[in-house]
């Protein structure tokens, strides 16, 4: 062999050799890195979520209203407290895939959402919850929908703030007021006028805080029944004074066909309209 075939040979032979140190080098990366996922698909990170519903265990329902009380008050607002509370404990109890996540997801929820005094944040944030576990895709049972309504209604039926969390608040046997709504701008403002407080003091602080702390104690209550098999949906019932009022406008009265009625929802009428047939005599 001449020199120029030499020379051609070693080249060869060094590009092969690199060529295969590269396809090694580059093999044991991609079983590193499949075995990184892998390992992080089993811890619960890195993995795409399943489809809902989400596995939901029994929980204390006091823990979760303690908890809910402190994240009221520590991190920031009644969307993240209740959520937070219910969540925190679904990572602890379940893991993934509720460790996919972020803590702070409902942070906007706060005072109605970004302040603006609408659905309660502690309904919202609750109600996040209850549709992961609960969500089935089947339109004839929306047991997510049915859970998420009876809980508003009996917000509306409570007399805030309760004294389940008073041995956590500085501020004991604060005075109590029927919430009326979901509504935050309904609930909180007929609180603080009865109460004297403004919207930024430590009373309103506290009484909100206990809120939290009562609707994400009757979330978990209501959780634990359902996936007991022992939870039954009440029956909605308008007061009397609004009763007419349903009569003609909706919804679930049987004598209407489904989606002739011409309101939305199951809140007291004459909390914001005038009783017209009184009006009409």
């Amino acid at each position: 062999m001449n020199e120029h075939t030499d020379r051609v040979d070693l080249t060869s032979r060094r590009t092969v050799l690199k060529e295969s140190a590269v396809m090694l080098v580059s093999g044991a990366m991609g079983a590193s890195a499949a075995s990184a996922f892998a390992a992080a698909r089993s811890a619960g990170t890195g993995a795409a979520p399943p489809p809902l519903p989400w596995k939901w265990v029994t929980l204390d329902p006091l823990e979760a209203g303690r908890r809910a009380y402190k994240f009221y008050k520590e991190r920031g607002g009644c969307g993240t407290a209740s959520y937070l509370s219910l969540l925190s404990l679904l990572k602890e109890k379940v893991g993934y895939p509720w460790t996919t996540l972020p803590d702070m997801m409902m942070a906007h929820a706060a005072a109605g959402y970004g302040g603006h005094g609408t659905l309660c944040g502690a309904l919202g944030g609750a109600s996040t919850i209850i549709n992961l576990v609960s969500y089935t895709g089947k339109v004839d049972e929306q047991q997510n929908n049915q859970l998420i309504d009876r809980l508003f209604w009996w917000y509306a039926e409570q007399d805030f703030p309760s004294e389940r969390f008073d041995d956590l608040s500085p501020m004991k046997k604060q005075i109590k007021v029927k919430a009326m709504s979901p509504l935050c701008h309904t609930s909180v403002s007929k609180w603080a006028v009865a109460a004297g407080a403004t919207i930024k003091s430590d009373a309103k602080i506290e009484r909100c805080a206990k809120v939290a702390g009562e609707v994400a104690y009757t979330v978990t209550l209501a959780l634990n029944e359902f996936f007991d098999g022992k939870w039954k949906p009440p029956v909605w019932k308008p007061a009397k004074g609004v009763e007419h009022c349903v009569s003609c406008h909706g919804p679930d009265v049987p004598p209407q066909k489904a989606m002739s009625w011409n309101q939305q929802g199951h809140m007291d009428c004459v909390m914001c309209h005038t009783d017209h047939t009184k009006a009409a005599k």
